[in-house]
């Protein structure tokens, strides 16, 4: 069966991988299943493998009741002829210079399944550390940094992953509560995978009890912000040469406008204003300032300037 789980157009040598899913339940904010492809886009990833068709014969549902096509698999036709076969979208991305981004779909069954073609796949790419993204909705004061909080799947990852501004998570550990996706493949890997190291990192994105003009609840829906705050980390992790400048603006521009809209509903409604108010002093987050590394010869430039203006 290994050989069914994963199809290889290349296989390229990894050190690192970013995962997200569509179409799942931990996915506030937009953030796992559109900052992967944002970053597919904006860093020109190719697609070089995808779960095979015993993935999708297993992990998944033809159809829910009510939900139009929304999950069934994928399907497509020339002039009456099918001309791709029923699959469902888990690919794997070369972004280059050892990065790969993972697109998938969450499964609806077999989760075992499903985390043996993940780690297999994480296996035969090398890959040494993945780091998982997703996100939650919940009241959090706009302008501020977002909350990146995190689960690790081996001890000694404890040590180095204090250094990104997270708060490790206890969910579960006092009522039962199901995992997501990425946590559950977090435990696969804690007890079944023991050499992976795989981490999720889970933002809280803005959402409101409050309805916006389109009956909405008032939030913002794709989290450029938290894109940016989990992308800084994981840029500090991988060491990555990526220019986060675009999502940092987007992230501002959609705060501001929301920050602006909670301050007209504070100005008409003092019940409003109390739920605002009582947000932003509950609200605790851990700050990240990225570290900057000077290159060996700078960095000795400037510790002789130094010693020179000391004498």
């Amino acid at each position: 069966m290994a050989d069914e789980l994963i199809k290889f157009d290349s296989k390229p040598e990894a050190q690192y991988m970013i995962a997200g899913w569509r179409r799942q339940w931990s996915n506030g904010g937009s953030i796992s299943g559109r900052l992967p492809r944002y970053l597919i886009e904006k860093l020109g990833a190719k697609r070089i493998a995808s779960m095979g068709e015993e993935v999708s014969n297993l992990c998944y549902p033809f159809q829910v009741a009510g939900t139009h096509d929304s999950f069934r698999p994928v399907a497509a036709y020339q002039d009456g002829l099918p001309s791709d076969p029923m699959h469902r979208e888990n690919y794997f991305y070369d972004a280059g210079n050892g990065l790969i981004i993972f697109l998938g779909e969450e499964p609806w069954s077999r989760i075992d399944l499903y985390g043996q073609a993940f780690f297999q796949a994480v296996k035969e790419m090398g890959i040494k550390q993945t780091v998982a993204v997703e996100g939650v909705n919940g009241p959090v004061p706009p302008d501020l940094e977002r909350r990146v909080t995190c689960v690790y799947s081996k001890a000694e990852m404890k040590e180095d992953l204090e250094k990104y501004g997270l708060q490790f998570s206890s969910y579960g550990s006092e009522s039962r509560r199901g995992p997501t996706i990425a946590m559950a493949l977090v435990t696969l890997a804690h007890y079944h995978y023991p050499d992976v190291e795989m981490v999720r990192f889970g933002s809280m994105a803005p959402m409101y009890p409050f309805l916006a003009s389109n009956n909405e609840p008032l939030g913002i829906t794709r989290d450029h912000r938290s894109f940016y705050d989990i992308m800084r980390r994981v840029r500090s992790m991988f060491k990555l040469d990526i220019d986060l400048s675009e999502l940092e603006t987007l992230g501002m521009s959609e705060s501001r406008d929301l920050q602006e809209k909670l301050e007209r509903i504070s100005s008409s409604n003092p019940e409003a204003k109390e739920v605002i108010d009582r947000v932003r002093a509950d609200y605790k987050f851990t700050p990240f300032e990225e570290i900057v590394e000077l290159d060996p010869a700078l960095d000795k430039t400037l510790e002789d300037i130094l010693r020179n203006i000391q004498e």
